[in-house]
Order: C-alpha cells, then sequence, then structure tokens
C-alpha cells in the first residue's frame, strides 16, 4: 500500500485517471471466463508472472531456469508413448521434437513426466475452441537414458488475445499483440533434485 500510494502523490493521479483505472479493471474482470483469464494476460504482458516465479524459485547450479507455464496449460493431458503425434490432426507443418532431461550433474534422468502443449497453425490452442477436442497436447516421460520423442507441429507467430482490455493497453503503448514462434511449451517434473534439459 505505501508503494501503491507514493505511485499516486508521485504521478499526481486525477480523478479522471483513477476512473480510468477502475474502468480497465472492471473491463478485465467482465471479460474472463473460466478459459480466459484476463488478469493473467495483463500480469504476463506487465512482466509480473515471471519476476514472481523468479524471486520464488532461486537459480540451482546448471538447472533449468523456472519459468511459468505460459498459457493454457491444463491439467490431465492425455499420455502418449514416445515418438507418438501430439497434433491429434490440427492444422500445421509436422515438427519432430526430442530432447534428453538430465540431472545439474549430467546424468540422465529416467522417468521424467514432460508435459508438452502447443498451438496450431492459426495461433489457437485446442481449449480456445467451443467444441471440446483436445490436440496439441499431451505428457509423457523420459526414456532411461534421459530421452524423449514426439511429433508436433511447427511452432509460428501468434497473438494473446487482444480483444480486452489487455488489448487495449498494447494498441495504446504501441505494442503487438503478437508472440514470437514458441518453441513447443514442455515442462518437466522429478520427484526430487535438480535437472537440466
Amino acid at each position: 500500500m505505501t508503494h501503491a500510494h507514493a505511485v499516486v502523490r508521485e504521478t499526481r493521479l486525477t480523478e479522471d485517471e483513477w476512473n480510468a483505472a477502475i474502468k480497465f479493471l472492471t473491463d478485465a474482470g467482465n471479460i474472463t471466463t473460466d478459459t480466459r483469464q484476463e488478469f493473467v494476460l495483463l500480469s504476463d504482458v506487465l512482466g509480473i508472472s515471471m519476476q514472481t516465479i523468479a524471486v520464488n524459485n532461486q537459480a540451482c547450479e546448471d538447472a533449468t531456469e523456472a519459468t511459468v507455464f505460459g498459457p493454457f496449460f491444463v491439467q490431465d493431458a492425455p499420455r502418449i508413448d514416445q515418438g507418438e503425434d501430439i497434433a491429434g490432426g490440427a492444422p500445421g507443418q509436422p515438427c519432430w521434437v526430442e530432447g534428453t532431461v538430465k540431472d545439474t550433474d549430467g546424468n540422465p534422468v529416467a522417468g521424467a513426466r514432460i508435459e508438452v502443449w502447443e498451438a496450431d497453425d492459426e495461433g489457437l490452442y485446442d481449449v480456445q475452441h467451443t467444441d471440446g477436442r483436445v490436440y496439441g497436447r499431451a505428457w509423457l516421460e523420459s526414456d532411461n537414458d534421459g530421452t524423449f520423442r514426439f511429433w508436433g507441429l511447427t511452432p509460428t507467430p501468434y497473438p494473446i488475445p487482444h480483444d480486452g482490455p489487455v488489448g487495449t493497453m498494447l494498441q495504446s503503448t504501441g505494442r503487438s499483440p503478437y508472440r514470437t514462434a514458441p518453441r513447443t511449451c514442455t515442462s518437466w517434473s522429478r520427484p526430487r533434485g535438480g535437472a537440466r534439459s
């Protein structure tokens, strides 16, 4: 609160600006649904999501740094075996993905759970459709030598949802709503110890 009050004093916040901020927050609440969380989108765009992860997950030796789950992670994705296809018929150019999970000493990690999710060629994730289809997401476990592999889609640039207040904010500041062509989003878990991918 001390910081918030200091900002008001420092910027000499006007009543019109205060009303605009209240309207912005109200609009963000009104557009939020079970599948769209405008406040998380705002947090991501402002860099607050990543800062929160950074201050709560200290870097450990050569372990892969912690990061946000990214857009549209969901629990209970279907399980696939090594080499299977996660695209599920979604439009896009096929892409072979492979990697190795290792601990901080460089030893392979067997049985690491690897969660994978990605957008299709139109820049949409399965949960952005209303027909309940599941595609572009799965989980698998690393082999005894720590390796994993699957077919997915070649990543393409795509916009964040920009038809709400966050999009208006980006437009007013001259920022593009497009994300860079991401790598396939992945996360992995191991019961204990650090690891790197």
